[in-house]
């Protein structure tokens, strides 16, 4: 679309509210005629039309004396099309009519304390994806308010002793909260009492509204946003940081859209033949190259950090927005809030009319100061996503080239491991996400052995190698307690029967809940495992390839990673062993490969070695490996092993070498 032939306007648009007065601004620069209706309750057909004028920028608007809070409004566009307002803030029960809201009186008590958590690295952020919907919703879940913001609210909630909700959040140990969509979405009927009336919310109707469906009262404008401040607010409390999930790449509707019937044609890619360009797949997408919706997402994403206190985004299909945009939404939210976190999917859901050169593709996030998904080890890892693919786990070597560069946090390592990044804090790791299998269904599907204790196995190795990699990991929701969802690979619209988490599952599974745990604080302990830079990695971290027991003829992983001056080791070795069998290694072929690694920095003759993590999990009374040079270590099938190496004190076995 040739912007030459749309005025661009600085104005802010949507509603400006005070208790003396009305204004209210919309961009309409090639409709004829704009009337503002204003309504005293979201049912009534009774209504007052007000005509708006328009500036030479293509903003219509009126102001009006009095307190308009409690009202409600559409535009009448044409006198033929009534629409709301894509501006709006709030709205009637299922988004027909925009609501008029003294942003002041949805605070929640204490709102004006609640600020930003202080700034951490992004490679120390552990993030946890999650659905209000399926956290809450369950019986098991033992909530007041299932399926609602204040579900996630509550504290002291459990199934048979073992926590659920929120409590669950905090004892699990992550630090930040991935929300699922929770602005206005269209395809669930908020007024529905069935908690069956579900949906993931890829489908936006109002960005910056929050969804009804998971208020308490979806027909007062007020609830919603309340009630999810209040659960900001208590996330926040609880030391955790929130991530918001945004889909700026398409609307659900497409030539009835408000945006479309405003300005035909330009808030969305069209191609040659007028057609609306689907590169979401979801029938459109928005031209955020052009400068009105570029406007309106730095706004939306502004008003987020700023009237929420959000702490980060999450972007759907993040390659369908401008690169020259996703650089002026970092600058913009990071002058805001210096620690905001900001990742999205490199990927789009089909062809699209977005120039080449203004796309995002691996690589091109590059000292950009965002994160992308990391989809290259998440297949590494476990194979394709749906299939019956094998990855390293199961046993395929020609992916543990690209697991290695995972660990390495896809960094240009040397010139054998070259990954997409800059920085570890440009990838987030992860198994899986709402799409496609959970990892406890993707591995039962492709278990190479058929054993249950080996599926087990596997999906602990999977978390080690997650957890122990350099980036950013990311879990989601129940897949620390082998949540299934009975082989459904696509269950955005599924009954709770499929999407719930069923709490009792982590009853019966609470052994690997705590490993999970468990890992998590070993992580967040042991920082080598969150290093801040490139160049970090390539001092500290070496990765072992050539022998025939740590090798590329084995489907095995050795690391190593040297201590600093502060930390209480010299360094760590690091082994991944995922064959059907167990490994076996010497003492003296490990300390041949730190001694060639390091050139001979540590003191190899006077260090003790201790297990500080197996099978089992972290050892919190570590095993002392015996001295002598012939001593073999043992790595059972299908799993991780870290040895610490420190300086020998009083009392120590001597490691003669």
């Amino acid at each position: 679309m040739n912007e030459v032939t749309f005025p661009i306007t600085t104005k802010k648009l949507g509603v400006i509210y005070t208790p003396k007065q009305l204004t209210v601004n919309v961009w309409a620069p090639t409709v004829n005629d704009v009337k503002l209706a204003l309504y005293d309750h979201p049912k009534v057909l009774q209504r007052t039309l007000h005509k708006m004028l328009k500036d030479t920028d293509g903003v219509y608007s009126i102001t009006l004396a009095g307190d308009y809070h409690g009202y409600y409004y559409t535009f009448i566009i044409d006198d033929r099309d009534e629409i709301t307002d894509p501006y709006a803030t709030s709205t009637s029960a299922n988004g027909t009519r925009g609501a008029i809201v003294d942003l002041q009186k949805t605070n929640p008590e204490g709102w004006a304390d609640d600020l930003p958590l202080p700034p951490m690295p992004h490679t120390e952020a552990i993030l946890y994806e999650l659905h209000i919907k399926d956290y809450t919703a369950d019986p098991t879940a033992k909530s007041s308010f299932p399926g609602k913001y204040l579900g996630l609210c509550e504290e002291n909630t459990a199934y048979e002793g073992y926590a659920t909700g929120l409590d669950h959040l905090v004892d699990l140990g992550i630090t930040h909260v991935h929300l699922m969509p929770v602005y206005d979405f269209i395809s669930v009927d908020e007024l529905s009492e069935d908690l069956n009336a579900y949906n993931w919310g890829y489908d936006p109707e109002h960005y910056n509204t929050p969804e009804g469906s998971y208020a308490t009262d979806p027909q007062d404008p007020i609830s919603r946003i309340t009630e999810l401040k209040s659960l900001i607010q208590t996330l926040h409390q609880k030391g955790m940081r929130v991530i918001m999930d945004v889909v700026y790449n398409h609307t659900y509707r497409s030539k009835h859209a408000n945006f479309n019937i405003l300005a035909p044609g330009y808030y969305y890619r069209m191609t040659k033949d007028g057609k609306f360009s689907n590169g979401s797949g979801c029938g459109n997408e928005l031209a955020s190259e052009n400068p009105m919706v570029q406007k309106f997402i730095l706004e939306s994403l502004r008003y987020w950090v700023e009237e929420y206190h959000i702490d980060g985004f999450r972007f759907d299909l993040m390659a369908l927005i401008d690169m020259d945009t996703l650089v002026l939404i970092q600058k913009t939210l990071s002058d805001i809030n210096p620690g905001i976190l900001i990742y999205g999917e490199p990927w789009m859901g089909g062809l699209s009319t977005l120039a080449d050169s203004k796309r995002l593709f691996r690589g091109a996030q590059c000292n950009k100061g965002f994160a992308l998904f990391n989809d290259e080890f998440r297949d590494a890892i476990k194979g394709d996503n749906d299939g019956y693919g094998y990855g390293f786990l199961q046993g395929n070597l020609d992916l543990k080239y690209r697991t290695q560069i995972g660990l390495l946090g896809s960094i240009p390592y040397d010139p054998k491991f070259i990954g997409f990044t800059t920085s570890p804090s440009e990838t987030v790791n992860y198994i899986n996400s709402h799409d496609n299998l959970i990892l406890y269904d993707k591995l039962q599907k492709t278990n190479p052995t058929g054993n249950e204790d080996d599926l087990i196995r596997l999906n602990k190795l999977a978390f080690n190698l997650l957890l122990m990699a350099q980036g950013i990991p990311f879990i989601h929701e129940g897949n620390e307690f082998l949540r299934s969802k009975n082989g459904n690979h696509n269950s955005y619209n599924a009954d709770l029967a499929i999407n719930a988490l069923h709490w009792d599952e982590k009853m019966t599974h609470y052994a690997f809940y705590l490993y999970v745990r468990d890992l998590i604080t070993f992580r967040k302990k042991m920082k080598c495992f969150s290093l801040h830079s490139a160049e970090a990695i390539r001092k500290r971290v070496k990765i072992y390839d050539r022998t025939e027991h740590i090798g590329h003829r084995t489907n095995v992983i050795a690391m190593s990673i040297l201590g600093e001056e502060t930390d209480d080791y010299k360094c760590l070795f690091i082994v991944h062993n995922a064959q059907p069998s167990e490994l076996i290694l010497s003492i003296s072929e490990i300390m041949g490969q730190l001694c060639a690694s390091y050139q001979q920095k540590i003191p190899l003759e006077y260090l003790k070695i201790e297990l500080i993590f197996d099978e089992s999990g972290v050892r919190y009374e570590p095993y002392q490996v015996e001295h002598q040079t012939h001593h073999l270590i043992k790595v059972p099938r299908f799993s991780s092993a870290i040895y610490k190496f420190s300086p020998l004190t009083d009392g120590d076995i001597l490691l003669n070498i």
